[in-house]
């Protein structure tokens, strides 16, 4: 399923570098919390529950006139096995986020890739 949230903006970014610094006070503020939760449902179906730690971001791409770009979240995710008693640590993991900002709200939303579903076809 695909994951999205908005955060707001202090105000509008009019460059990649203001861009960045933006993005570093939202991952250092509550709005954390909304960026690890869209991480872990991503991830939910493929591996199941998880723990998000060490985030962190690049962007790859900012369009200014478009007032869209492209983010990579970087992370370390930790699966818990309860049946095994197991925890596996993954580390360096990352997804892609499109955004698109509104300049006249002052925010800032971003739209997870597509993920592919499952099907139970694929298990046999």
């Amino acid at each position: 399923m695909m994951q999205t949230f908005s955060v707001p903006l202090s105000s509008f970014p009019q460059n990649e570098i203001a861009l960045t610094e933006q993005l570093d006070e939202i991952l250092s503020s509550s709005y954390l919390a909304d960026i690890s939760t869209a991480l872990i449902h991503e991830n939910k179906e493929k591996f199941g529950p998880s723990v998000i730690s060490n985030l962190s971001f690049e962007v790859v791409s900012y369009n200014l006139s478009a007032q869209t770009g492209r983010v990579r979240f970087w992370y370390d995710m930790q699966l818990t096995f309860g049946c095994e008693d197991l925890v596996k640590d993954h580390k360096k993991q990352h997804s892609y986020y499109n955004f698109i900002i509104d300049s006249a709200d002052l925010k800032i939303s971003f739209r997870g890739d597509e993920q592919e579903s499952r099907s139970t076809a694929d298990e046999f």
